[in-house]
């Protein structure tokens, strides 16, 4: 077949659409675009779609107003529904005088096998996976048979980015795992699902929290090594609020599960990367559930800090004093910027809005002079 997904998504977005009403797959009139044209004639070519003024097809595509006037016309009633104003056309079809039927896109019968195992490119057309790479994962690595294939196309993306290490897992970024749990929780209702890779979301953050904690000495440390409770805090229950807690909610408020409960689930659903001891999972947990329920996390904060305390934090030895800790720092004003006319480049975390300032090099170099 001498189609691609992009001629795919043109036959899904205007089958049953009057000829010269042609849309893009936003929805906006395609004016004819020659690309979209272009697909058009690929799909009749291949004998996926045809053009067709057919009575019983292009009859609906009249305004009730102009099925009125084609009654009015030949001295019929005007009065009914729509279904009615059909009916009395149809019945007086060899009397009615110059009847001008709209042509129409029309699935042939391949077509319209082709339009039942492709209508999961819909899924894509504004994704981070594009339509076309959809369509190759489909085509060359995914069941045929398969009944759900946008669920396995996010998987197999996942487990491949993940397998080569292509994943920073900051849970506002791994997009494969976010789309996952809404096409679960959203689209199909199947929260069990829902639930297994919100867990799997949740714990390979953790896991990317835990790498920060042990290796980033300025992160979630203050100058001399003391843990800042307040940033594990925030990071914690900000991967937690952003990661649809809707589903958590439904374990906690309409199931009633308890947290032994909730923490066999979890266990169960990221048993495939879970390296870690069940106490601190367990923690993490507990510390879900009341999140969720926006009850006071303090004391079971400082309970899973403890764990973290036994062999996932930084020592302290390992700091530097506060006088080295110090003696990279300049303390400077924007009056003195502006005298060095120094080149000042910002970076914005689009995560969290936090900014950072960075000065050029010889900006840089001519305010260390005039510090010393």
């Amino acid at each position: 077949m001498n189609v691609n997904a992009h001629d795919l998504v043109v036959m899904h977005k205007n089958v049953d659409r009057l000829v010269g009403k042609e849309i893009f797959s936003n929805g906006l009139f395609a004016n004819n675009d020659i690309e979209i044209m272009s697909s058009i004639e690929k799909l009749i070519e291949e004998n996926i779609l045809i053009k067709t003024n057919q009575f019983n097809i292009s009859i609906y595509k009249k305004a009730n107003t102009e099925l009125k006037e084609i009654l009015k016309e030949n001295d019929f009633k005007t009065t009914g529904t729509k279904q009615v104003l059909i009916n009395r056309i149809r019945d007086n079809f060899d009397s009615i005088n110059n009847l001008d039927l709209p042509y129409v896109y029309v699935a042939t019968e391949k077509g319209e096998e082709i339009l039942k195992d492709t209508k999961y490119l819909l899924s894509f057309i504004h994704d981070s996976t594009s339509v076309a790479r959809a369509h190759y994962l489909a085509e060359n690595y995914i069941d045929e048979n398969c009944e759900d294939k946008v669920a396995e196309i996010y998987k197999f993306e996942f487990q491949r980015r993940y397998e080569n290490e292509e994943i920073n897992f900051n849970y506002r970024y791994c997009y494969e795992l976010d789309s996952l749990i809404w096409h679960y929780e959203g689209e199909m209702q199947d929260y069990d699902n829902a639930r297994k890779y919100l867990n799997i979301f949740y714990y390979l953050s953790f896991k990317k929290f835990l790498g920060d904690l042990i290796n980033k000495k300025y992160t979630y440390y203050d100058d001399r090594g003391n843990l800042e409770l307040d940033e594990i805090q925030n990071d914690l229950k900000g991967m937690i609020e952003y990661s649809r807690p809707r589903i958590y909610e439904r374990l906690i408020l309409i199931e009633n599960l308890s947290n032994k409960a909730i923490f066999d689930l979890f266990k169960k659903d990221t048993q495939k990367y879970n390296d870690l001891e069940d106490e601190l999972v367990k923690k993490l947990t507990d510390y879900i559930v009341v999140i969720v329920k926006k009850e006071n996390d303090a004391n079971t904060l400082l309970e899973l800090i403890e764990i973290l305390k036994n062999g996932y934090t930084i020592d302290k030895e390992e700091f530097e004093d506060e006088d080295d800790y110090y003696s990279n720092f300049v303390t400077t004003n924007i009056a003195t910027l502006k005298e060095l006319d120094a080149e000042i480049e910002v970076e914005v975390d689009i995560r969290n809005g936090k900014i950072n300032f960075f000065l050029d090099d010889d900006s840089l170099e001519k305010l260390m002079k005039i510090s010393e």
